[in-house]
């Protein structure tokens, strides 16, 4: 069984100071996954804030990976997980991903963030995602993510302001 954890939290460009950003930190952290979980291959639980919300929290449980917007593919050396996030204007994913390969048992963390605009062109709004996405390759459990670290970790995270990218993987 493959269990997805994924954190997003969207704040508008009005929302882009130190200020806000402040108010950010710390909302990706793991959370407690629901008691009662779908069967299924694959169990997505979506959190989300936004600052629109005033960051309070919603979930959502779901099966698929598509729910996450990770493909993920088995082999003899376990499950490897690619990211497909087509929406996002920057930065542009035309194609799937790589992140990791976990065996049975690993975790992987996979960070990244993305600017949106909306669909519209006679008002085009822009907003911002910061996502924090842990997979286990693990059955699911309450605490899956609170008192394990990931053992690959993906780091896609790019300057969406202007600047530099930084980009890592371990």
């Amino acid at each position: 069984m493959v269990v997805v954890q994924r954190v997003r939290v969207r704040w508008s460009a009005d929302a882009r100071g130190a200020g806000d950003a402040d108010l950010r930190r710390g909302l990706s952290e793991a959370r407690r996954m629901p008691e009662a979980l779908p069967d299924g291959p694959v169990v997505v639980h979506d959190v989300f804030a936004d600052h629109a919300d005033g960051y309070r929290f919603s979930e959502q449980v779901r099966s698929g990976g598509d729910a996450a917007s990770l493909e993920f593919s088995e082999s003899e050396q376990g499950v490897t997980v690619r990211a497909c996030v087509r929406d996002a204007v920057y930065p542009p994913h035309d194609r799937a991903t790589r992140l990791f390969t976990l065996a049975p048992g690993k975790v992987g963390l996979y960070r990244a963030n993305f600017r949106f605009r909306g669909q519209c062109c006679c008002s085009a709004s822009w907003w911002y995602e910061d996502w924090t996405v842990r997979v286990a390759n693990a059955p699911a459990s309450p605490e899956l993510f609170l008192h394990r670290s990931p053992q690959y970790t993906a780091d896609h995270r790019v300057q969406l302001y202007g600047g530099r990218a930084r980009r890592t993987a371990a």
